[in-house]
């Protein structure tokens, strides 16, 4: 992924867990089998990469360098130092992070593209509740658990139901009252409202998918009341059935594929016969998929992914998530 695309407050973050590394002719950056802890970008110099077969020559000053080196979690080569060279290390949990969080701006709520006013919204929360399409995938029982184990909690005009940044770890569903969604710029002193949700109204789901903290406050702008479903039971009784485990090997052309990640990693490889729909804009670009037909969804880690197999599952798609995502360097290959 170019560190271009990601905006310049996220650069600023990362830049936190990143070092830059300098290798002389004959060392070794990164060797094949290996579990890649970083992502390497090539700042300066020649760097020769052998997949065991085959060998090929990545210059500083090609296109090929404005990709990480060796993408995937685990090295695919080894890379060697043919001319003296920089290197920029990325931690990969938190570039993943920063990734996912950076695309998905709004997914802590549902269906921010259909953005409803308060009166539009259901009266009755649980029959509001009942409509949202990922609980046809529910089974009843996993229904039944799921009203039993809610906890209700109310909140003041003002006061804050989920922070910005905090860790994930319930799922709320609207009662009463309206929320205000908003988006805190990096030294907190500026935000941008995302939505105003009315009764009947879910959000907190996408820190309890991808494992991100939260991506977006949400603030009580009436007395508000919620139900609350906790991270575990999020897991255990609405994840786990809805987001359906499918590997690549199971893909067909009955299938849509689905390749959530951004433009600019598309273009630097993708599989055959997948469609790009960036995870950023997938809500408003579902109308162009075939309803009538499964979808298959990946990315490079799956934390992207999942969060788009949900939201597609919310708008009543069949919609799988290739497990662990594909490796950027067998991308490359097909």
């Amino acid at each position: 992924m170019p560190l271009g695309s990601l905006l310049p407050t996220d650069r600023v973050e990362l830049a936190k867990h990143a070092r830059i590394g300098s290798y002389q002719v004959g060392q070794v950056l990164f060797s094949r089998g290996e579990t890649a802890k970083t992502v390497v970008y090539l700042i300066s110099g020649d760097v020769e990469l052998f997949d065991g077969a085959q060998s090929r020559m990545v210059r500083a000053d090609s296109v090929e360098a404005r990709q990480p080196l060796a993408q995937g979690a685990r090295r695919l080569a080894t890379g060697t130092c043919i001319k003296p060279a920089q290197v920029l290390l990325v931690d990969r949990e938190h570039l993943d992070l920063i990734l996912t969080w950076s695309q998905t701006g709004g997914v802590e709520v549902v269906d921010l593209a259909h953005r409803r006013e308060p009166e539009e919204d259901p009266q009755d929360w649980m029959t509001a509740l009942l409509q949202n399409q990922a609980f046809h995938r529910i089974p009843p029982g996993n229904i039944a658990q799921l009203f039993a184990c809610m906890k209700d909690a109310s909140y003041r005009a003002g006061e804050i139901v989920i922070q910005q940044g905090d860790r994930g770890d319930a799922y709320f569903i609207l009662t009463e009252g309206r929320v205000q969604v908003v988006k805190q710029s990096a030294n907190g002193l500026e935000e941008t409202e995302l939505n105003v949700l009315g009764v009947g109204r879910c959000f907190g789901e996408e820190a309890l998918l991808s494992g991100n903290p939260r991506n977006a406050t949400v603030r009580a702008l009436t007395e508000v009341k919620v139900m609350k479903i906790d991270g575990k039971d999020f897991e255990r009784l609405l994840k786990a059935p809805v987001l359906t485990e499918m590997v690549l090997e199971d893909w067909n052309d009955s299938m849509q594929l689905i390749d959530v990640r951004l433009p600019e990693e598309f273009q630097a490889g993708h599989l055959p016969e997948a469609l790009n729909l960036p995870l950023a804009h997938l809500r408003e670009r579902a109308v162009e998929l075939d309803a009538h037909r499964a979808v298959a969804v990946y990315c490079d880690t799956g934390a992207r992914s999942a969060s788009a197999t949900y939201l597609l599952c919310e708008r009543g798609f069949d919609a799988r998530l290739i497990a662990g995502g594909v490796s950027g360097e067998w991308l490359k290959s097909h």
